[in-house]
């Protein structure tokens, strides 16, 4: 794919940027092996053999650790003596120390601390607010010179299935590699309109594409009792409850994204106007009109009457009074308690269509958890071999007892652990699977050692599946293996429903163009979002006009709004 070869030239061109605090008092096996960075290793070590290779004298590595305080932890361990530390001296000889250990609950405000004070780890796992501050106060090195060697070709895979849109993240405005990322699944960022094929085909009605159709359905399931018990008591249109958002950043449930993006409007992303100037979404003309187009909705009741105010939207989903929700992939876990119990026939669309024909979506960051190397760290390279080594025997740790009290004891143990993943990975097992439901390729065919449930998911598919295996209606789910559905039918659904419309339908992508912090956000950007937050609410909900929407922009320029967009602008035009 052309995104990956891009980031493979990138990464390649990084690794020739030399970069400060790399440099070790030990003896290396010179340039071939290393770049010549002078890293140790063992004499005559094989470039393949690398990423695994044992160092043959310890190498010591400063992290800072985040403890789960609900951890089950065998007898004998700790965070800072355990099987997974002494597997690594043992197998790589590395030795990690932490310099400090919190409770994952304070970990990131024992990190932003470390940040702000210029006294962190060698080696840390970082959120995206983190790293950026990490780049912006230039307390990491580049790490992108010991890519090509030292990343195992399965991590390697997973970097790479990001595309174009991760390595624009982990990679500084000279394009060397800044961070390892544990790439988020593309799909979960795409919030997709969820239906009740059977309240569909109760009433003699077809899937809508169009927001003129989507509305049409929407106040057929209000009006005309679609599930058949003489009573007016069904939704339309499911909305968010109090504790949620209107519209969120990439994947969220039960907001209401794609009616956004049907009118190509975007709230809360930064975006380029067509002159390349950046625009904060929420306060454009399209948000306008969509914000005007939801509240049309709410006042003929086809939007959820309790939207904001509930304390929990699944109730009503689950309670089977709901016709239409929009949501990621996996709301197949949302909705499998009704698909179990045959009372609800879930299917998923991209829908609304915008009026040029266009699924227009909201995408999250192509990754949110990184890996990074301060400028002080002697052995960047050791995060490779660290991240390598979990990736390699993770599924095998599995099997004997990690993450329970077993000789393992729990992967909160594991030093710089992230969940590792390919960014298409919901996509390829959608394809196996239909390839292997179709006859046309034997488990012998799928390479699992980067997909690592597809296995589980090939072998129960058949027992779960009825013909035609083409059509993934309720219908033809078998329920007879109860205790088998149970645990898998969820994931079976998320992914061939949830995921049909990704690998079947086209849609137009869209990231916000900066997702960093600026000087004035720390002040100002709390009371900013509360104003949004507040007006939308009050528009949708009938409670203030459009108009609302005019003062609403004009309030947020002046109060710290125009300010920001110029720091953001200030920050993107460094970067080009």
């Amino acid at each position: 794919m052309k995104a990956k070869k891009v980031l493979v030239w990138l990464c390649a061109a990084a690794m020739l940027v030399s970069a400060a605090g790399c440099g070790s008092s030990a003896a290396s096996t010179g340039s071939d092996a290393t770049g010549g960075q002078g890293v140790q290793e063992a004499e005559g070590t094989a470039k393949e053999d690398l990423p695994l290779a044992k160092y043959p004298e310890e190498v010591t590595v400063h992290l800072g650790g985040g403890m789960n305080p609900n951890a089950k932890i065998p007898e004998g361990m700790t965070y800072e003596d355990n099987t997974f530390l002494d597997m690594l001296k043992e197998d790589l000889n590395i030795n990690v120390v932490y310099d400090w250990v919190a409770s994952s609950s304070d970990y990131d405000e024992k990190m932003n601390l470390c940040i702000g004070s210029n006294t962190i780890p060698e080696l840390m796992n970082v959120n995206a607010e983190q790293y950026r501050a990490l780049l912006k106060y230039d307390l990491i090195q580049p790490i992108g010179k010991y890519y090509e060697n030292y990343a195992s070709d399965k991590l390697k895979s997973y970097i790479e299935s990001g595309g174009e849109a991760l390595q624009k993240v982990i990679c500084n405005e000279d394009g060397e590699m800044m961070a390892i990322p544990a790439p988020n699944i593309t799909a979960g960022g795409v919030n997709e309109m969820w239906i009740r094929q059977d309240w569909l085909d109760n009433l003699g009605l077809e899937a809508p594409r169009t927001w003129d159709e989507m509305v049409a359905v929407a106040e057929a399931f209000v009006k005309e009792d679609p599930d058949g018990n003489g009573e007016n008591d069904t939704i339309g249109i499911l909305g968010p409850a109090n504790s949620d958002y209107v519209n969120g950043n990439g994947g969220n449930r039960y907001g209401l994204d794609p009616l956004f993006s049907a009118f190509q409007s975007y709230p809360k992303y930064w975006l380029k106007d067509d002159s390349g100037n950046i625009v904060y979404g929420s306060i454009t003309d399209e948000t306008r009109t969509a914000l005007e187009k939801v509240a049309g909705l709410y006042a003929d009741g086809l939007i959820d009457t309790e939207i904001l105010v509930r304390n929990d939207s699944t109730e009503p989903l689950l309670s089977g009074k709901v016709g239409i929700f929009f949501g990621p992939w996996w709301c197949g876990y949302t909705v499998g308690d009704t698909i179990l119990a045959q009372e609800a026939d879930w299917q998923a669309y991209f829908t609304p269509l915008a009026e040029d024909g266009k699924f227009y979506t909201h995408m999250a960051e192509p990754t949110s958890k990184y890996v990074v190397a301060s400028k002080k760290c002697k052995n960047p390279e050791a995060a490779f071999k660290i991240i390598n080594y979990l990736i390699e025997y993770q599924q095998s740790w599995m099997g004997e007892g990690n993450g329970n009290a077993g000789a393992l004891g729990t992967s909160d143990f594991y030093p710089l652990y992230n969940v590792y993943d390919n960014a298409d990975e919901i996509e390829v097992s959608y394809d196996c699977l239909k390839k292997y439901l179709a006859g046309e390729i034997e488990m012998d065919d799928v390479d699992f050692s980067t997909h690592k449930l597809l296995r589980n998911d090939m072998e129960t598919i058949t027992k779960l599946k009825n013909e035609p295996y083409d059509d993934f209606s309720m219908k033809y789910w078998n329920f007879e293996n109860m205790d088998l559905a149970k645990s898998n039918l969820s994931r079976l659904v998320s992914i061939m429903v949830g995921d049909a419309p990704l690998v079947n339908e086209e849609y137009v992508p869209i990231y916000s163009s900066y997702d960093g912090r600026t000087k004035t956000m720390d002040s100002k950007w709390s009371n900013l979002t509360k104003l949004e937050e507040e007006t939308f609410a009050k528009i949708i909900t009938g409670k203030a006009g459009i108009e609302a929407f005019d003062s609403f922009v004009e309030e947020w320029k002046a109060s710290g709004g125009d300010e920001i967009t110029k720091e953001i602008q200030d920050e993107v035009d460094m970067q080009q």
